[in-house]
Order: structure tokens, then C-alpha cells, then sequence
């Protein structure tokens, strides 16, 4: 399908929700807006990733406690998969580690089930477009847990402290972190021991630490393992 053909057609949304009523309201609130079409309803996350390669949603409306398999499996589960829809979470729980884990897993958006007609259609077609939609209160929860998160602001000083290393420094750290001695380091690297030993001592230096263990949590913060 061309981007024309693609721009014309409604947003195709399934629905996942164990509550039938709660399917049923936004269903009904759905059928009103013409560039939208519900053309999935599942009531459990295990039903999920078969009716996806059955009706090809554009966006999943997904809660997120249900009875057998949860949202956030859900979304693990959609979003390993090829050309995976966008998933909307659509809850009554408005705590940000919540919404914080289901960003983690993988959703494209988060609302919450007391959001207006007009936020739920608005965060549908956001998604759709790959512009992201969350619940404003959800959102300020968001901010504040970033600012007040003591890890935060140690994994913002480990990075800085860490872009200061050059990349071979980076390297040898990294290589610390994972229980590389000095000459396991310098076979891999095809360098000297001494070589080694004096990119160790350049690197505790600039980081501030005074030995290898302290370094390898600022490599692990700093994000050098993953």
C-alpha cells in the first residue's frame, strides 16, 4: 500500500480489555470518529499476538492487569515480532512506575482510563503517527520521578564522568567491568600488559575512583555493558 492509500484509510485499533464493558464504551466512543475502525477485540493478553497477525492493527489499545497474561508481557510479546503495531496503554492506575514500566516494554503511549473522549481519540491518532501520548497527570508523576530519582542523577555523573575517558580508556574499563584481567585485556587488544596497566591508571584517575570495582559501577551506570 502507497503512503496515499496508507494516509486515507482509517487507523485499524484493537481492542484489549478483560472488562466487556469497558470494551463495549470505547468501542462505541470510537465508532464516531470516521478515521478511526475497531477491527479487533480480545479480552486477554494471550489472545494477543494471534489476532495481530489476524486483522493487523495499526494501534493496540491495551490495559494493563488482566487475568492471564498482563499488559506489559503483552507488549513484550507484540513488540518482538516484525512491524509491530503501536500499543497504547489504557489503565485505572495512575502511578508513574506503572506507566514508567510499560514505557520500558515497549508502549508508544499511555492513558488512563478516566482521560476524555477527546484525549483517548487524540493519544489514538499520536500513537498511529509515532508521536507518543501520555496522560498529563501521568506525565508530571514522570518528570518528578526523573528529577527526585537519586539513580538518575548518578547514572547523569557516571556518563559524564565517563565521556572524558578516550574510547581506548573506555575500552579497558568496559573490559574491567566483565572481569577482564590485564592480559586478557592486552591479547584482545593486541597491546602491551603495560600498555594496559597505563590506560588503567589514566582511567581511575578521570573517573575519581581507586580501583578497578568502583570503575566497573560507573562503567555498569554509565551504560558501557549493554
Amino acid at each position: 500500500m502507497d503512503d496515499t492509500a496508507a494516509a486515507a484509510r482509517p487507523i485499524r485499533v484493537m481492542l484489549v480489555d478483560d472488562d466487556p464493558v469497558v470494551r463495549m464504551g470505547v468501542r462505541h466512543m470510537l465508532s464516531v470518529a470516521p478515521d478511526i475502525e475497531v477491527v479487533s477485540e480480545v479480552s486477554d493478553g494471550d489472545e494477543v499476538v494471534a489476532a495481530v497477525l489476524a486483522h493487523r492493527p495499526d494501534v493496540i489499545v491495551l490495559d494493563v492487569r488482566m487475568a492471564r497474561v498482563s499488559g506489559l508481557e503483552t507488549i513484550r510479546a507484540v513488540k518482538a515480532r516484525p512491524e509491530a503495531p503501536k500499543v497504547l496503554m489504557f489503565t485505572v492506575f495512575d502511578h508513574d512506575d506503572v506507566a514508567g514500566r510499560a514505557i520500558e516494554a515497549g508502549a508508544d503511549g499511555f492513558l488512563l482510563k478516566s482521560a476524555s473522549p477527546e484525549e483517548i481519540l487524540s493519544g489514538i491518532r499520536n500513537v498511529a503517527m509515532g508521536l507518543g501520548a501520555v496522560s498529563p497527570k501521568t506525565a508530571a508523576q514522570l518528570f518528578t520521578r526523573v528529577r527526585e530519582d537519586p539513580m538518575t542523577a548518578q547514572r547523569a555523573q557516571a556518563v559524564g564522568l565517563v565521556a572524558e575517558l578516550t574510547d581506548r580508556e573506555r575500552e579497558i574499563v568496559a573490559g574491567l567491568a566483565r572481569g577482564r584481567s590485564n592480559s586478557a585485556l592486552a591479547r584482545e587488544l593486541f597491546v602491551s600488559e603495560t600498555t594496559v596497566k597505563t590506560h588503567v591508571s589514566s582511567a581511575l584517575a578521570k573517573l575519581g575512583v581507586d580501583n578497578r570495582a568502583q570503575a566497573a559501577v560507573l562503567a555498569d551506570r554509565a551504560g558501557l555493558l549493554t
